[in-house]
């Protein structure tokens, strides 16, 4: 009977504690190398990376304040996204991901996509649109090393030159 409870006591209290070490490798990187890569396309420098190297949209550089009242303009060519695109988003990983993107924060006042993000395949195929009235849309199963092109259109008809069309994008996998 002795035997059986030492032999239950050591068979329970073998194991107290133990410590297991692996290294890892992040570094953080421009968001033109990420996992999730965001690079300029040839849209001028309305977009670009910034001194800290993330991708930046704005339509104030030089001595602007921000587009014209009752105008349309295109970053980028939808007839041609791959070769003129405002940027593109890759993913850099080594295995598919659904990749979601919003725009959320402008407030334009009307039913009128005024600011619109067109995402485009590599065969130059539409597959999703954003804009302040469709705030996401997910591009499902996003290939390892598949590239997007985005162009962006900003149409100012039907909105007051006091509009606010800034806001957020986001793009997460």
């Amino acid at each position: 009977m002795v035997l059986i409870i030492v032999a239950a006591t050591l068979g329970a209290s073998a194991y107290t504690s133990g410590t297991v070490e692996r290294s890892s490798n992040v570094n953080v990187v421009n968001d033109d190398t990420g996992l999730l890569a965001l690079a300029d396309g040839t849209s001028g420098p309305l977009v670009f990376q910034n001194a800290s190297g993330a991708l930046e949209i704005d339509f104030t550089k030089g001595g602007a304040g921000g587009v014209n009242a009752e105008s349309h303009y295109e970053l980028g060519n939808p007839s041609d996204a791959i070769n003129q695109s405002a940027f593109k988003i890759s993913n850099l990983d080594a295995e598919s991901h659904d990749i979601t993107v919003s725009y959320t924060g402008a407030g334009a006042g009307d039913a009128d996509a005024n600011i619109e993000f067109q995402i485009y395949d590599s065969s130059n195929t539409q597959v999703a649109t954003i804009s302040e009235e469709s705030t996401s849309d997910t591009i499902t199963g996003a290939a390892a090393g598949a590239t997007y092109y985005v162009v962006i259109v900003v149409d100012t008809n039907g909105v007051t030159s006091s509009t606010d069309l800034s806001g957020t994008l986001t793009v997460s996998a």
